[in-house]
């Protein structure tokens, strides 16, 4: 489980935490929230877009490309 998560992210579900470039308004690394539990890091490498989403906990911008998206 991840450990010393900044305030926006504390309130989160760790089993589904990812960290993601962020498309959105943050233009810069964050903390998302899977809409499931994470999968484990082979599963995210070789997922295709659309087939995982994770939601930005700063901005809200939503995810839908697994591209480097790790813990």
């Amino acid at each position: 489980m991840p450990r010393n998560l900044p305030e926006y992210a504390k309130g989160a579900d760790p089993r589904r935490l990812v960290r993601l470039l962020c498309k959105g308004k943050c233009s810069c690394v964050r903390w998302a929230e899977m809409e499931q539990s994470h999968p484990g890091d082979d599963v995210l490498r070789t997922a295709q877009v659309f087939e995982f989403s994770a939601r930005c906990l700063c901005c809200g911008k939503i995810a839908h490309d697994p591209y480097n998206w790790f813990r």
